[in-house]
This record gives structure tokens, C-alpha cells and sequence, in this order.
């Protein structure tokens, strides 16, 4: 298909989240529309955003979603939880200890919260009831679908596919066909959320839709035959990496790279983490390893006012370290790897979940391009590959020692493993190579909605 016969295409692309630094939704975007096609991103509209942007050839649509279903829904508990709000209003200030009962005993907690795991392996008819947010989302992006009429949609993640099947029903009443793309931007049954519901309502929703859809697109291999394993797929999923996209900016006046915006010297062993932080993420063991690692520091591009990163900062005042912790926000997903590129090392510190076994995250791609050594915990698939190529260190998850004299071999040969980053893996292991992939899929689906 060429890009002529593109044109006449509209793809759109869902996700729940508000796009803004999300590599993957955005570059997929990037890379359809200078295919040719029409492409349009739908995003909720969280914090200081645009509701519309034109970026890079597509349209960015962001609507707000409101939290109303979970006040509708059945409460079993509804006179209990009215007894114990008249206490809680009328009891002096200073005997109401029925507070924390109030929350305790609410609905969501006692209930929805804590029986719905059960309650949605009777029917999947309580997926609603049981995880609202899914019904608030279609409230909220079901009509904006419909206007847009769309040929395709491109589902990010598996909270978007009721989405996009309703809207393929709805289409199909009207007489127009849409193509569905899953797109499994992780192993959904290999998740850590705290929220007890979350998976089970993701893998239900997953479960009841894979084989409806048209295509199933994923992040890596593993994952790929997981997927095909799990739900006797009559395909086997694509397979785009999410990887950064091969030429790199230049370092910018204002963005600057780690060492300068933290005024470190270039002597200086600096060791990076860039992305979320959260207690699975294994960053204690980054700041731990300071004490061992005399003269080392850590950077970590983060949300500063994460409470995690914030006890990660305690941590490094009570352990004596907190001159050498460095922490800085987020830089724009484009310009991570140039940013990085001072630094002695890119450090994945990540604990052992199933989800961080199966697949090289995003990180680990950027520091390539960063062309820095990588360090990594001895999750399976990350640390086979550094060990394969000879890139980096791996050490045992959790352990700051054996982390600290990872970062000291690191600073003594960092030119050797800095050496076995080849420009064949860097071509590989590119956007524009796994762009071409992503095209060829959307291709294939346009041509199956010609000939229906």
C-alpha cells in the first residue's frame, strides 16, 4: 500500500493516559502519519495539557473523564454505610472514632473492592460495576469515536479494547466497517497493582476481546508467545519494540545533559536512572549502594514529588549519601538518550515481577542509544541479553553491595562495554526499523477493510 492509497485512511489511536510522554503512542502516531495516513491520537485530559494539538502530522483530541459510575452502582451495604455517616456527622469531634470504620466499611472497600474478584468470575457482566473507570472512559470517549469515524483503531493497552469493540459494534449497525488493533503494551496477567481488582478486571476484559479483534500488536517476543499461548491464537502477534528512534538530537542550550544540569565534573562516577519510580523499581538498591561505592553518585529522572522518591531521599539523609542522590524531572521522551549520554552508566534496577522478566524495557533501549553501558538486575530476558552482548553488569536484585561493585567495575572499564554497543544494534534496535513493522501492520489491516 502506498501512501496515496493511505490517505483516504483515518486511524485512530486511543489510549487512556494524557499522551503527553508516552514514546510509544506518540511515535506510532508520528511514523502512521508520515506513512501517509490520517491519523488522530484520543487521550483524557489529566492536569495542564491542550484538550487539541496538532503534533507531527496527526491531531491530539484529549476529553475529560468524569467519576460517576461508582456513585450509581448497587451498594449491599448502602444501610450500614448511612449509619455509620449519621455517626460520623453527629458524634462529638473528639469521640469520632467511627472515621476509620466509615472507611473501612464503605462500599467500594468492603465490597466492590474486595469481592469483586469473586463476583466477576460469575459473569463478565460486572466488569462495569467492578472497575467503573471502564464505563467513565466510554461515557467520556464513546461519542468522540463515533464522530470521528474512524477505519481503524489502534487500542493501547487493554483498558481500551470495550472501547474500541463497542465502537466497531456501533459502526457495523450503521453499515461501516473498523478494523481493531490490540495493542499489549505489557503482559497484563504479569502486572503488579495494588488495587486488588485491576487484574482481574484487565484480564477478563482481555480475555473476552483478543480474539475479536483484527490484529494483536505487542513489545516483544516473549510477550508475543505468551499472548498466542495463553488464548490459542489462530495468529501469533506482531512484535514492535519500543525502541528510540536512531538519529539523535544534539545536546540541546537549555535541555543539557545529567552531569552539566547537576554540575557535576566529567572525573565523577554518575550513574543514571531515568522513568518511573515506585518501590518495584528496585531504586533503594541505587541509593544504597552509595555507601559501598565511596565517590560514586546516582542520578534519578523522576517525578521529585513522588512520595516514593521522596523516602528515597530520607533514605539517603539517615545513610549519609544524600550529597551524592541527584534528583531531576523528567526530560521529554525524545531527548532521554542524549540527556543520559554523560552519565557512566544507564542502571534497571527492577525486582523480580513477571511482567519486568519478559521483555527489554524502554530504558534499556535508550541507554543504548546513549551509547552508555547498562546495568541491570538479573531479570530474565535483560539479563541475558547484557550478559549475550557484553554491554554491561548484571547483579541480583534488591542487593545494593553487589549493585555498588557493579558501579565501581563500570567507572574502572567503562570504554570496554561502551565498545560492544555496535552500530548494527543500533540500527536494529531503532524506531525507524520498527516503524517500518508498525506501517506494514496497519497496512495489512487497511486492505482486509477494502475487501469486505
Amino acid at each position: 500500500m502506498n501512501s496515496e492509497e493511505r490517505k483516504s485512511l483515518h486511524i485512530l489511536s486511543i489510549v487512556t493516559n494524557n499522551a503527553v510522554g508516552d514514546s510509544r503512542v506518540l511515535k506510532s502516531a508520528e511514523s502512521l502519519a508520515a506513512a501517509g495516513y490520517k491519523v488522530t491520537l484520543l487521550a483524557r485530559l489529566i492536569g495542564a495539557v491542550p484538550k487539541s494539538e496538532e503534533l507531527s502530522g496527526f491531531t491530539i483530541h484529549r476529553a475529560p473523564v468524569e467519576s460517576v459510575t461508582a456513585k450509581k452502582r448497587v451498594s449491599p451495604m448502602f444501610p450500614f454505610n448511612r449509619i455509620l455517616d449519621l455517626s460520623n456527622r453527629y458524634l462529638p469531634r473528639g469521640k469520632r472514632f467511627v472515621r476509620y470504620g466509615c472507611k473501612v466499611f464503605t462500599t467500594d472497600r468492603l465490597f466492590w473492592r474486595w469481592a469483586s474478584p469473586y463476583v466477576l468470575k460469575i459473569s463478565p457482566k460486572f466488569l462495569y460495576a467492578s472497575w467503573p473507570l471502564l464505563k467513565d472512559t466510554e461515557l467520556a470517549f464513546g461519542k468522540v469515536i463515533d464522530e470521528l469515524r474512524p477505519d481503524i483503531i489502534h487500542a493501547n493497552d487493554c483498558d481500551t479494547l470495550g472501547l474500541a469493540m463497542r465502537a466497531k459494534k456501533r459502526a457495523a449497525m450503521q453499515g461501516r466497517s473498523i478494523a481493531v488493533l490490540y495493542d499489549a503494551h505489557e503482559y497484563v496477567q504479569g502486572v503488579h497493582r495494588k488495587h486488588p481488582v485491576w487484574q482481574t478486571a484487565m484480564t477478563l476484559l482481555e480475555s473476552t476481546s483478543i480474539k475479536r479483534v483484527d490484529g494483536v500488536m505487542t513489545v516483544s517476543e516473549t510477550i508475543a508467545g505468551m499472548l498466542e499461548s495463553d488464548y490459542s491464537l489462530e495468529h501469533r502477534p506482531s512484535v514492535v519494540l519500543n525502541a528510540p528512534r536512531r538519529i539523535q538530537p544534539p545536546i540541546d542550550d537549555v535541555l543539557k545533559t545529567i552531569r552539566t544540569k547537576i554540575g557535576l565534573a566529567a572525573d565523577v562516577p554518575l550513574h543514571v536512572y531515568v522513568g518511573a519510580a515506585a518501590p518495584q523499581r528496585g531504586l533503594d538498591a541505587m541509593v544504597g549502594a552509595l555507601v559501598r561505592a565511596e565517590g560514586h553518585h546516582i542520578g534519578l529522572v523522576v517525578n521529585p514529588e513522588s512520595p516514593y522518591v521522596l523516602k528515597l531521599q530520607a533514605k539517603a539523609e539517615a545513610l549519609g549519601v544524600a550529597d551524592r542522590v541527584h534528583v531531576h524531572p523528567y526530560v521529554p521522551e525524545w531527548y532521554v538518550s542524549t540527556f543520559s549520554s554523560d552519565a557512566t552508566s544507564g542502571v534497571i534496577p527492577i525486582l523480580h515481577y513477571p511482567n519486568h522478566e519478559i521483555s527489554l524495557v524502554t530504558k534499556y533501549f535508550e541507554y543504548l542509544h546513549a551509547h552508555i553501558p547498562i546495568i541491570v538486575s538479573d531479570v530474565k530476558t535483560m539479563a541475558e541479553e547484557v550478559l549475550l552482548q557484553g554491554n554491561g553488569l548484571v547483579f541480583t536484585a534488591g542487593q545494593a553491595d553487589e549493585l555498588a561493585e557493579c558501579f565501581i567495575k563500570i567507572a574502572a572499564e567503562r570504554s570496554g562495554y561502551s565498545a560492544a554497543i555496535t552500530e548494527g544494534m543500533l540500527d536494529e534496535y531503532s524506531w525507524e526499523r520498527q516503524g517500518d513493522k508498525l506501517v506494514a501492520v496497519h497496512d495489512d489491516l487497511a486492505s482486509k477493510i477494502s475487501n469486505r
